[in-house]
């Protein structure tokens, strides 16, 4: 395909932008001549003839007034060749006399050569990213179905090794305003997404084997061929990453808070679904309480004792029964909240009232009323645990329909 016709969209504008700072008429036509932006809106679409000597040549020409006197849609002034990977793509027109507008040729020429290479690069990108983004996809979806049987073949088309041992990194931009870099759902990726991608891909693609993959809501995916269990040397990596990551956003004016879950390394795709999971998950318990640090792991104990909501317990109907008791009760709200603040402190009777604001015997009373209601020894710390879980989920629930 002819790269210049990949910038035909807004050759036009590239056109009046040049002629209005230097105040000459230009053109731009394509390999096979025809006119695609010009300072004359009627020559557009038209066919130039001058356009097949300059692409055989390959070379800058001159045309006086007198040499294009009788002939049909061209005018006076210069043409050069735009190449493209050493390949003359189409040609420039300078219009006016040659000894006038030749100083500008090289300048006008190199520009719109440049921007060639560099839309060349972002369609590139682009189409690794989707690339990337559509083969995630489809590991997802065969788990879905529970069918790998075709994984091999995606794998083989994308260069992807099966049975290599791999680490799960999540990464997630948190937008705090609306220039925060938030991936959607479309077949195109913008200047700043395609830069932070190449960005991810210097930071962490050290390995053949090693992809950065673009998901949605603002997420990336690193998958590191990683056959150690070392967590010193990657916590490393990650902090270095959180810098550079940090200064790229700043440089660009995105007020983004970025943050790392990682998991163990894994051989299996199903082994890479499942951290994937467990790292998606770990990030969506850290923001949603609020953790300041930039790096989490998927088996953090702190981490985890903020997921209890995502734990299954057994008899869940019984307990949501319970539950229900005390909510109907008139002092129910009061009586649930009495617990769990003393459950967050240790079963400490003390603390606990005194994180209330009451004496202890106000709050030994209510506990009493709690334990009445459902019929729970309150000294026994398997059933303060179910029980607690329980209320955990119930406000969980309750928070997010």
């Amino acid at each position: 395909m002819n790269e210049l016709q990949n910038i035909g969209h807004y050759a036009q504008s590239i056109v009046e932008q040049f002629s209005s700072i230097l105040n000459i008429p230009i053109s731009i036509t394509d390999k096979e001549g025809l006119v695609i932006g010009s300072t004359d809106n009627n020559r557009l679409g038209s066919h130039h003839i001058v356009t097949t000597e300059v692409t055989r040549s390959g070379k800058m020409m001159f045309f006086t007034k007198e040499q294009t006197a009788n002939l049909v849609n061209v005018l006076p002034g210069i043409a050069t060749p735009l190449r493209f990977q050493q390949e003359t793509v189409g040609v420039l027109g300078l219009i006016g006399d040659p000894a006038i507008v030749e100083r500008y040729v090289q300048f006008v020429q190199s520009h719109i050569e440049m921007l060639l290479m560099e839309n060349f690069r972002s369609r590139t990108v682009a189409s690794q990213m989707e690339s990337m983004r559509d083969f995630f996809k489809c590991l997802s979806f065969y788990q879905e179905k529970a069918d790998f049987s075709n994984i091999p073949s995606h794998c083989d088309t994308h260069g992807f090794t099966l049975g290599i041992p791999r680490r799960c990194i999540l990464l997630d931009l948190l937008p705090t305003n609306d220039q925060a870099l938030s991936i959607q759902q479309t077949h195109t990726f913008s200047p700043e997404e395609q830069e932070l991608y190449l960005c991810l891909r210097n930071l962490f693609n050290t390995k053949e084997q090693d992809i950065v993959v673009p998901l949605s809501s603002g997420q990336w995916l690193i998958l590191l061929s990683d056959h150690s269990d070392e967590r010193t040397t990657l916590l490393k990596r990650l902090e270095f990453a959180s810098d550079k990551l940090r200064k790229f956003l700043e440089t660009r004016g995105i007020d983004s808070k970025l943050m790392f879950s990682y998991s163990d390394p894994s051989p299996s795709i199903e082994g890479i679904l499942n951290s994937y999971e467990q790292c998606r998950k770990a990030l969506e318990i850290a923001n949603r309480h609020h953790f300041q640090q930039s790096i989490v792991s998927n088996d953090d104990w702190d981490l985890l004792s903020h997921g209890l909501e995502e734990i299954t317990l057994p008899s869940q109907w019984t307990l949501n029964n319970h539950i229900k008791k005390l909510l109907n009760h008139v002092n129910g709200p009061v009586l649930l909240d009495s617990f769990l603040v003393y459950c967050d402190e240790q079963m400490n009777m003390s603390q606990a009232a005194k994180k209330l604001y009451i004496h202890r015997n106000t709050l030994m009373y209510r506990l009493k009323q709690l334990q009445e209601i459902v019929s729970i020894d309150l000294n026994s710390f398997k059933q303060c645990t179910l029980l607690y879980m329980a209320l955990k989920q119930h406000q969980h629930f309750k928070e997010t329909t």
